[in-house]
C-alpha cells in the first residue's frame, strides 16, 4: 500500500500530486483533500509537467509526492471528433506525456495512477474484463484517434508498475458542463445504446480505498474498470430525466447514421466486479435517482 493509516487526528495519509485541474481532478483534489491526504493538483498552464525535466526537477524530485494521479489528456471540445483533426496533440497527451510521467515515477520510486478510459472496446458480445484484448483500438480501422491513444498507452506501459483506471461517460449534477447528463440535456438528436457510466464520487471513493488498502501492491500495471453496474439504455435514462422535470422537451431518438459525427463511437457495457471487490458501487438507476434530487 502507500501509507499505513494512522490513528493519530490530523496525521497525513499521503502525498498526492495530481496532473491537470479540471473536471474529474478537481473532484479528486477535494475528496482526497477531506479525507486526509496532502494534495497538490495542478494545471498545466500553471507549469509545464508535459516537459520530462521540468516535471522530474520540479514536482518530482522537489515536491517529492508520495503518488502522482494523472487527470489529463486530450478529450476534445466539444467532443473526441477533434482529435480527428488534431491527432499529433492528441497522441501527445494522452500516450507521450503520461508514459514518460509513469516511467519517471518509477525510477524516484513514486506510485502512479492514470485515469484511463475504456472506450476502447465495443458491441455487445460480452461484458468487456480488464483482461480482454480492446476490440476498439488500434487494430481497429472504425475506431476513433481519441480511442487508439487510449489503446496505446496501456500497451506502452504493460512493463510498468502503474495503475489504471478506465472510466466511461462521467456523471455528476446538471450544472457540471463536462457530466454525461448536462451534455445529453443539451442535445436534441439521441441514439439509444447501452453503455458504462462512472459516476465520479464513486471513483473519488475507490481512489481513496485503493491507495489506503494495506494489500494494495505496485508491482505490475495493473487495470480496474471503474463503472456504476447495471447501466441503462439512453431511452431508459431519458425517461428518468423527464419524470423528474430535468429532460429535454425536444429529444428525438435517430439512428446513429443520423448524427453528424466524423469519428466512430464506442457502445459497450464493462465488466466491474474486479472494481467492485473494492468500492461496492451502486446502479447507475441508484445514483441517477440521488443526482435528480438534488
Amino acid at each position: 500500500m502507500i501509507s499505513e493509516l494512522s490513528s493519530k487526528k490530523n496525521t497525513i495519509l499521503n502525498k498526492i500530486l495530481i496532473l491537470g485541474n479540471g473536471y474529474i481532478g478537481n473532484y479528486l483534489n477535494n475528496y482526497l483533500t477531506i479525507q486526509g491526504h496532502a494534495v497538490k493538483i495542478l494545471d498545466s498552464s500553471d507549469l509545464n509537467y508535459h516537459d520530462r525535466r521540468i516535471l522530474w526537477r520540479e514536482l518530482i524530485a522537489d515536491y517529492d509526492p508520495t503518488l502522482v494521479i494523472n487527470c489529463s489528456g486530450f478529450t476534445g471540445r466539444p467532443n473526441i471528433d477533434e482529435a480527428e483533426t488534431k491527432k499529433e496533440q492528441c497522441w501527445y497527451l494522452n500516450v507521450t506525456s503520461p508514459m514518460q510521467c509513469a516511467e519517471l515515477c518509477k525510477k524516484a520510486g513514486k506510485h502512479y495512477i492514470h485515469i484511463g478510459s475504456g472506450c476502447i472496446y465495443t458491441d455487445y458480445d460480452k461484458e468487456y474484463t480488464e483482461d480482454d484484448v480492446p476490440n476498439f483500438g488500434l487494430f481497429n480501422n472504425e475506431s476513433s484517434f481519441y480511442s487508439k491513444t487510449k489503446h496505446a498507452f496501456e500497451l506502452m506501459t504493460i512493463h510498468l508498475p502503474i495503475k489504471i483506471i478506465r472510466i466511461r461517460m462521467p456523471i455528476t449534477g446538471l450544472n457540471d458542463s463536462r457530466s454525461y447528463l448536462s451534455k445529453i440535456k443539451k442535445y436534441t438528436k439521441l441514439i439509444d445504446y447501452t453503455n458504462s457510466k462512472t459516476y465520479i464520487p464513486d471513483l473519488c471513493i475507490f481512489v481513496n480505498k485503493l491507495i489506503t488498502n494495506p494489500k494494495t501492491q505496485w508491482t505490475d500495471q495493473d487495470i480496474y474498470n471503474v463503472v456504476n453496474p447495471e447501466p441503462l439504455d439512453t431511452k431508459s435514462l431519458a425517461k428518468i430525466m423527464n419524470s423528474f422535470g430535468e429532460g429535454n422537451p425536444e429529444w428525438e431518438f435517430v439512428p446513429i447514421e443520423n448524427i453528424p459525427i466524423i469519428a466512430g463511437r464506442s457502445n459497450c457495457v464493462l465488466n466491474n466486479e474486479k472494481a467492485m471487490k473494492i468500492h461496492n458501487m451502486r446502479s447507475e438507476k441508484e445514483i441517477l435517482q440521488e443526482v435528480l434530487n438534488g
